[in-house]
């Protein structure tokens, strides 16, 4: 038996409980799904909600439908559970509020609205909305601190092919495995990210710098010498520049190293005959150690290397 973490689909509807029960019962649920939020039921007496969730290796996909409802995320929240993950959020039905940092933005069908888990915000939703939740890592999206939720723009060019990938996947669930879901996850990010990157100016130098460390790390991720100092002597900057625009997104130069390495390790284990061995490809990928490299992609994935490949 394998002790890595399953690929799991669950469809929850809440016509499975008593009318006077669904209200608790849909918050729980989405409780345990999103972390600790607070609830406020357009008509809890009378509420209705269904989601069809595909869970894998860190990585979570949503599709839901639900009466109107509103969600928020409170200091005391943060504090608790301590969360910094992003949620990008995309509606297929009804239109969308969502504020934080004193910043509200409406979402309609074509958009997508980015969150972070790290500071409070609400999210409320008319009267049978729908569509999709990605939870996704901390720093796997540009966002400026204190900006509010970003928007995208999903009817044409880069962010149609993500809508589409987003849409397909969901339709998928049960015929698609972990590593397809994860893989598909992560080509949807990227595409994303590069919603975001080319819908705006960066507006700072912090951002800047950020652009330019991410860059570069994609670039010379595989070097088993890269470091953060390195890094920052390369680009001219001093390291003191380099934290704190990746403190802007969520992440840290060592974060964004360690995911590149063993995105491209992952990559290699699925694509290298079987004559290579996996210390091959983790040295290959930049990493100096064999059970560190173990550790990490265990960690981040949710299987062994070894287990990746025979997957």
């Amino acid at each position: 038996m394998r002790d890595s973490e399953p690929y799991l689909v669950q469809e929850v509807d809440t016509s499975a409980v008593s009318v006077r029960e669904s209200a608790d019962f849909w918050a729980e649920h989405i409780c345990r799904n999103q972390g600790t939020l607070q609830f406020r039921f357009a008509d809890a007496a009378t509420f209705h909600g269904v989601t069809a969730a595909q869970h894998y290796a860190g990585y979570q996909l949503i599709g839901f439908r639900s009466d109107g409802i509103t969600y928020a995320r409170t200091r005391t929240d943060v504090r608790r559970d301590d969360d910094e993950s992003l949620r990008v959020v995309v509606p297929t039905g009804g239109a969308m509020q969502f504020r934080q940092d004193d910043t509200t933005v409406q979402v309609s069908p074509g958009q997508g609205a980015v969150v972070t888990k790290a500071r409070p915000f609400d999210f409320a939703q008319a009267h049978s909305a729908q569509g999709w939740v990605m939870n996704i890592p901390a720093g796997s999206l540009p966002l400026d601190i204190g900006a509010g939720p970003a928007v995208i723009d999903l009817r044409q060019g880069v962010g149609s092919v993500a809508f589409g990938m987003i849409s397909e996947l969901s339709k998928q669930r049960a015929a698609v495995d972990g590593l397809g879901f994860a893989t598909t996850s992560d080509m949807a990010i990227e595409l994303l990210k590069l919603c975001l990157r080319s819908g705006r100016e960066l507006p700072t130098t912090l951002g800047a710098v950020d652009a330019a460390v991410r860059d570069y790390i994609r670039r010379h991720a595989t070097d088993p010498e890269l470091t953060p100092a390195a890094i920052a002597h390369h680009l001219g900057w001093s390291m003191r520049q380099v934290q704190l625009a990746l403190q802007n997104t969520g992440t840290t130069p060592s974060r964004l190293i360690r995911a590149e390495r063993l995105g491209h390790a992952r990559r290699l284990l699925r694509e290298s005959s079987a004559d290579r061995t996996v210390a091959q490809i983790a040295y290959a990928s930049g990493f100096r150690s064999l059970s560190a490299f173990g550790a990490a992609f265990k960690a981040q994935f949710g299987l062994t290397p070894q287990e990746a490949r025979n997957h």
